[in-house]
C-alpha cells in the first residue's frame, strides 16, 4: 500500500494486478451513525445532491452510504476519473440543494438501505435510536423532514478533506485535484449502550433471532469464533432440522477499538423458541470447549479463499484490501495485508475462541420475536436477565414508585374497549408511563425522547429505547392536557410535524 496526498486529501494506492481502466473511491468517514435522529438521512440526501449534479456520463460510477463511510466510486480512464473526483468535491463544495425536491422523492420512493436490516434490531436494542442504533430507523418520509440548512451544516462538517481519503488501483493521474471544503476530521465518539441492556435477552417485534457480540477490533478469535457459531448453528437449525434459513452475520465498527458482531437467522412458524435454544447454547458451548480442530482448519480455508479474493487474486471484487485500508485510515486502526491476516487466523487456538467468547457473553444481546420465552442461562448457569421494553406493573425500576397524574380511558371507551386493548398513561415530572390492558409498562423519559413527530392532535414518540409509541388524546380523559404537557417537555429541535 502506498501513499501520498493530493489538496490536503491522503491518497492510498496500489497497483492493479493486470492493464486496465483506472478505479478511484473517494471516501469519506461519515456514515448514519453520525446523524441524529432529526437529522437521520443526511449523508444519503448529501451523497444523492452531488449524484443528480453528476448526471449521465460515459464511465461506470456509483456511491454508497454504511454506517461508518461514504463512498463515491468511479471506474475509467484516468481522464474520466480526475474529471470525476474534480466534479464530486466541487459539488460537495457548493452543495446543489437546488436538487432537494427531485432528490427527495426519488430516495423516498426507493429508501436505501445501509445494511440488511436483520442485523439493525439488536444495535437498537443496545443504543437506543444513537449512533449504530439509527440504522433501524431509515423510512422513506424521514428525508422530507430535512432541510437545504440542516443538509449544507451537515455536508460542512463531514464532508471536508479532512475527513476524506482517496483509493486508487494504480499511481494517482497527472492533473488531480480535490477541491474539497476546509475542515478537520470530526471527533466520533463511540455509541454508549443503553444502561440495563448489555447481557441480556429482549423482545423486539421481529421475526428473527439474533445475537450481538462485541470483540476488539483486530481479534482473530472472534473471527473464528463467529464463523464456527455461524456455520454449527446453521447445520442444526438449517441443514439437520429444517426450521430456519441460514445464518448471516453482520459486523460493525462502533469505534477505533471495538466491533459489534451479529449473527441472525429467521426460524420457520412456531420454531423460534427451538432456534433461539440452539443458538444460545451452541454459544455457551463454544466459549466452554472452544471449537474443534477440524473446525478451526476449515475456518482458517475459509479465511485464506476471502483474504486472497480480497487482495486481488480473484476477479469479481479486488477492492476489499484498499477497503480496508480506507477504513483503517478513517478510524485510525492499523492495518494488516492479507498475508498478516491470515497468519493471524491460522495461529488462533480453540482455547483463543473459548476465551473470547466468555469476554463477549458478559454484554451478549439475544433478541427474540414476541411471545417466545426461552430459558438462556449465563455461563454459570444464573437465569439471563430480561430487558424487554415492555414489563410487568412494578417491574421497570423507574416505575415501580412512580407517582403523578392518571389518565384513564374516558367512561364511553372503557365500555366499547375490550379490556386487554385498554391502557392508561400516568404523567410524572420525568416523563410518561404508558400501561396497557394487561397492566404491563413502558417508561417514556423525556431526557431521552430521539424525536417527536406531531400527527395530526396525536404524537408518535422515538424513544431512548428506539420503541415508537403513539399517544393521541381522544384515547383518555384529559387527553388534550397529556399531549399539552408532552409538548412543553420536548425541546423544538426534536419535533417534525409530518404534513
Amino acid at each position: 500500500m502506498q501513499r501520498t496526498s493530493a489538496d490536503g486529501v491522503t491518497v492510498l494506492w496500489q497497483a492493479a494486478p493486470a492493464p486496465g481502466p483506472l478505479s478511484a473511491v473517494l471516501s469519506f468517514g461519515t456514515g448514519l451513525r453520525d446523524e441524529t435522529a432529526p437529522t437521520l438521512g443526511a449523508a444519503h440526501l448529501v451523497e444523492a445532491l452531488v449524484t443528480t449534479h453528476l448526471g449521465r456520463r460515459p464511465h461506470e460510477f456509483t456511491s454508497s452510504v454504511e454506517e461508518e463511510a461514504t463512498h463515491f466510486v468511479v471506474k475509467g480512464t484516468p481522464e474520466e476519473v480526475t474529471g470525476f473526483l474534480h466534479t464530486v468535491c466541487s459539488a460537495l463544495r457548493d452543495l446543489p440543494v437546488r436538487y432537494m425536491e427531485h432528490a427527495t422523492r426519488l430516495l423516498g420512493l426507493h429508501p436505501p438501505r445501509t445494511c440488511d436490516q436483520r442485523g439493525a434490531e439488536p444495535l437498537s436494542a443496545r443504543y437506543g435510536p444513537h449512533g449504530l442504533g439509527l440504522v433501524l430507523h431509515h423510512e422513506p418520509d424521514m428525508y422530507a423532514r430535512l432541510t437545504p440548512e440542516a443538509v449544507r451544516t451537515h455536508a460542512a462538517t463531514h464532508f471536508t478533506r479532512g475527513n476524506a481519503v482517496l483509493a486508487l488501483d494504480g499511481p494517482p493521474p497527472t492533473g488531480l485535484t480535490l477541491p474539497l471544503p476546509d475542515g478537520p476530521r470530526p471527533d466520533r465518539t463511540a455509541p454508549r449502550p443503553r444502561a440495563g441492556v448489555p447481557g441480556t435477552w429482549q423482545h423486539r417485534l421481529v421475526d428473527t433471532v439474533s445475537l450481538l457480540l462485541t470483540s476488539r477490533a483486530h481479534e482473530p478469535a472472534a473471527v473464528a469464533a463467529c464463523h464456527v457459531l455461524g456455520q454449527r448453528v446453521e447445520h442444526l437449525t438449517h441443514d439437520t432440522r429444517g426450521i430456519s434459513d441460514g445464518v448471516t452475520l453482520h459486523r460493525f465498527l462502533r469505534d477505533r477499538l471495538t466491533l459489534d458482531r451479529v449473527l441472525v437467522l429467521r426460524p420457520a412458524d412456531g420454531h423460534a423458541e427451538e432456534a433461539a435454544g440452539i443458538l444460545w447454547n451452541e454459544t455457551l458451548n463454544l466459549a466452554r470447549r472452544g471449537p474443534t480442530r477440524q473446525e478451526l482448519d476449515a475456518f482458517t480455508e475459509h479465511a485464506r479463499a476471502e483474504l486472497r479474493c480480497h487482495d486481488g487474486h480473484c476477479g469479481h471484487d479486488r477492492w476489499m484490501s484498499l477497503r480496508r485500508a480506507l477504513e483503517c485510515e478513517h478510524f485510525g486502526i492499523p492495518f494488516h495485508d492479507a498475508a498478516t491476516l491470515l497468519a493471524q487466523h491460522a495461529a488462533v487456538t480453540p482455547q483463543d475462541v473459548a476465551d473470547h467468547l466468555q469476554r463477549a457473553l458478559t454484554d451478549a444481546v439475544l433478541v427474540l420475536p414476541p411471545q417466545v420465552f426461552p430459558r438462556p442461562a449465563t455461563p454459570r448457569g444464573a437465569p439471563l436477565p430480561n430487558s424487554t421494553c415492555w414489563r410487568v406493573h412494578g417491574e421497570h425500576p423507574g416505575t415501580r414508585h412512580a407517582s403523578g397524574t392518571r389518565f384513564r380511558k374516558n367512561p364511553l371507551r372503557r365500555l366499547i374497549t375490550p379490556r386487554d386493548e385498554s391502557g392508561e398513561y400516568l404523567l410524572t415530572p420525568w416523563g410518561l408511563v404508558v400501561r396497557d390492558g394487561n397492566r404491563d409498562e413502558h417508561d417514556i423519559r423525556f431526557d431521552g425522547i430521539a424525536l417527536m413527530r406531531r400527527e395530526g392532535p396525536g404524537r408518535v414518540v422515538l424513544t431512548g429505547c428506539g420503541c415508537d409509541l403513539h399517544i393521541h388524546p381522544d384515547h383518555v380523559a384529559r387527553g388534550e392536557r397529556l399531549i399539552a404537557a408532552l409538548d412543553a417537555a420536548v425541546p423544538a429541535h426534536l419535533v417534525h410535524t409530518d404534513d
